[in-house]
């Protein structure tokens, strides 16, 4: 059985990476689900979120156009 100390470990490891991929422009959207797979997979999950972002299937950040975020 896993101790708790360790699923904490590994949550925080996993949201360390999102937010250091994040910084580095690999363009990781950072919402509620991505900080839930992270926190619930760790570093597993962190990659999970990076590799679906690099490949455009998931996570991607998109950026609004000035022009629309005034309407929005």
């Amino acid at each position: 059985m896993v101790s708790l100390v360790a699923l904490a470990v590994n949550a925080i490891v996993g949201l360390v990476i999102l937010f250091i991929a994040n910084v580095l422009g690999l363009g990781v959207q950072i919402s509620l689900v991505t900080l839930l797979v992270c926190a619930i997979l760790g570093v597993p999950g962190a990659i999970l979120v990076i590799l679906l972002a690099v490949l455009n299937i998931a996570f991607v950040a998109t950026v609004v156009p000035a022009v629309l975020a005034v309407f929005v």
